[in-house]
């Protein structure tokens, strides 16, 4: 009797005729069963793949219906797939399909991408022929892109075959294309704001918008994110309006996912104001400021943006840009921008100076002249006016309406003003520190001292602050002003706290005041000398570092005051020796110097006092003894 199991095994032996004649007995009987239908469907596949490779093309038609009408269990992955391949092989172009993808296997793109095209042309337009020239066109595309020097004109080519043929999406292989058009778009050899439109961003995956993380953790912008600041950029370098209002929803998008990222608010910002909605872009415009305060084109986007509602505060941030930045390789544009508002107001002198600046700066590196400039020269008013030595009064005057811009709708904050300093790298440019009123312990920051605009104010006297934390945590400071305080450093409270340790030879003391607030102090900024257990009155601010909260002292002087019973304790009970040091009953620990300076033994009595303490090997606070009064010996 026949049964599947023996055909199966006739089907391993290579006996596949003789396995398919069995198989033919079993799919006849009325009793077949899924494992009979499962032996006749493994012979007739291995049967049509060894008559399509062979070229024996004429058995494939009756294959093909026999393995099409059979009752498979769709829950057989392997088998469902190998009867879908098996049945692409009796198409008439199966074989060409076959060495198209061979050619491709032994990296012969370029053969494989005409065979495939010769079947297409042949009518067959099957989602298996497109999705493998298209595949095949990417590589091409990928390899002329990577080749040294790159082919962009080659690859582009590629890449608009492409849209010719109708493949899945959104895919892999849809997102492949958009990955070699950004890496052209990033070369300036493609118009992303164009293609965009085409390849459908609607067809982005959810891994599209992942952050891309390398092996050694570093992370970088996701797929979804590059596309959508290259392409909203070269839609708006080029005004093309159709282009920048497809991309703002997907602006938007990532946004919201990466509310972080400014470059995407400036493309917020460049394209509403683009697009006519001005008053919505002039929110991103300032957040981009905010984050580059002290570049000059950030300056300059908020003028343009301000150009169509108040031209004297786009005059203002104009000159701003122009304070930020006196590079003329660089400024060009905004002084030609700066020039054209001045000629509306009817000062020729001082517009006369920004174009003869541009002009000179261009003859002298054998630039053109922008058209912009031609026309401002041929202007009736342009011969009669002298123009101005310098315009930098011009901007100082003007730029404090632009700064006033980002501060306005701020509270003032106290502070005081702190020490200036140098840093070794950067000698001629001093910095001053500012201390800055919060809810906890005020914090310090830098800013140049050339920004501390006020008068008669000392180390240690009272300021007011308008300024706030940008994307990167770090405290912006827009303004300050004198501010009237009655004390010195009158932000700031006392805190008792007690020296723990005095390090002779590094000339420093370590001081304690709580769990989370201790520090050092150099002896040379103490007018008082220190012993350990000695109380300390210090204020302190914060700052941040790498390892965390750190504080540094403002003040620091001895005291008389009750130190709190949270750092130090009196305490009494009986030692327990071991290898030289002690603990009491209680856990506190008596260092060996202590157990031997005041001779102590094992069982001990003894009293005194301890002080908090951090064990940095268990990482785990105790107590430590600071001093004892009093040692009864256990065999007194």
């Amino acid at each position: 009797m026949i049964t599947s199991k023996a055909v199966f095994a006739k089907r391993k032996e290579g006996s596949l005729d003789e396995a398919y004649q069995m198989a033919v007995e079993l799919i006849n009987n009325p009793q077949r069963d899924d494992w009979d239908i499962k032996a006749f469907a493994w012979c007739v596949i291995d049967l049509i793949k060894r008559d399509a490779r062979s070229g024996h093309q004429q058995n494939l038609p009756n294959y093909s219906q026999q393995l099409e009408h059979l009752e498979i269990d769709p829950s057989d992955n392997i088998l469902s797939d190998q009867r879908q391949y098996a049945l692409k092989l009796c198409n008439p172009n199966g074989q060409d399909i076959l060495k198209a993808k061979a050619l491709s296997k032994e990296g012969r793109h370029q053969e494989s991408v005409d065979l495939f095209r010769k079947i297409l042309s042949n009518g067959d337009h099957s989602e298996d022929v497109q999705t493998g020239l298209a595949w095949e066109l990417y590589r091409l595309a990928k390899a002329m892109i990577e080749q040294d020097p790159p082919n962009s004109n080659g690859a582009k080519k590629h890449l608009n075959g492409y849209f010719k043929l109708q493949v899945e999406k959104p895919s892999l292989l849809h997102t492949c294309f958009l990955q070699l058009a950004d890496k052209l778009a990033k070369e300036g050899k493609l118009n992303m704001g164009a293609y965009v439109r085409i390849w459908g961003l609607e067809n982005l995956r959810p891994d599209d918008y992942e952050p891309f993380r390398t092996e050694d953790g570093n992370i970088y912008p996701s797929l979804a994110e590059r596309v959508v600041q290259h392409a909203s950029k070269d839609a708006f370098s080029r005004g093309v309006q159709e282009e920048l209002h497809y991309i703002l929803p997907f602006i938007d998008d990532c946004i919201i996912k990466y509310p972080d990222n400014i470059w995407l608010k400036l493309s917020k910002a460049r394209t509403l104001m683009s697009i006519g909605r001005n008053d919505e872009a002039l929110s991103f415009g300032l957040e981009v400021v905010k984050s580059k305060v002290n570049d000059y084109w950030a300056w300059e986007l908020l003028g343009d943006i301000h150009k169509s509602i108040t031209l004297e505060t786009a005059l203002s941030c104009y000159c701003k840009a122009l304070l930020c930045s006196k590079d003329i390789n660089f400024v060009s544009k905004v002084k030609i921008k700066l020039a054209e508002l001045l000629i509306e107001s009817e000062d020729y002198s001082k517009a006369k100076l920004e174009i003869e600046e541009v002009t000179t700066y261009r003859v002298d590196k054998n630039q053109n002249i922008p058209d912009s400039i031609e026309v401002l020269k041929t202007q009736p008013w342009y011969e009669a006016a002298s123009a101005t030595i310098s315009n930098q009064a011009l901007y100082i005057s003007h730029a404090p309406v632009a700064e006033e811009l980002l501060y306005s709708d701020l509270p003032w904050i106290d502070g005081i003003l702190g020490e200036c300093f140098t840093l070794d790298a950067k000698p001629n440019k001093p910095k001053r520190k500012l201390y800055i009123n919060s809810s906890t312990i005020p914090f310090e920051v830098s800013i140049p001292e050339s920004k501390v605009l006020v008068n008669g104010v000392e180390h240690g006297k009272g300021i007011k602050i308008k300024g706030e934390y940008d994307h990167e945590n770090r405290f912006q400071v827009y303004t300050l002003e004198k501010r009237d305080a009655s004390t010195e450093w009158d932000i700031f409270d006392e805190y008792i706290g007690v020296v723990d340790h005095i390090n002779v030879q590094k000339k420093l003391i370590h001081f304690i005041v709580s769990r989370t607030i201790d520090g050092i102090i150099r002896f040379s900024d103490l007018k008082e000398k220190f012993n350990e257990g000695d109380g300390i009155s210090v204020r302190v601010s914060q700052y941040k570092s790498k390892q965390g909260v750190r504080y540094s002292v403002i003040t620091a002087k001895k005291t008389e005051k009750l130190i709190p019973d949270s750092i130090v304790k009196a305490f009494e009970g009986n030692v327990r020796e071991s290898n030289g040091m002690g603990f009491t009953d209680d856990g506190i620990f008596v260092p060996p110097p202590v157990m031997r300076g005041d001779n102590i033994n094992d069982d001990d009595w003894v009293s005194g006092k301890a002080i908090l303490n951090y064990n940095k090997k268990r990482l785990e606070w105790g107590w430590r003894v600071l001093n004892i009064d009093k040692v009864s010996t256990a065999h007194a």
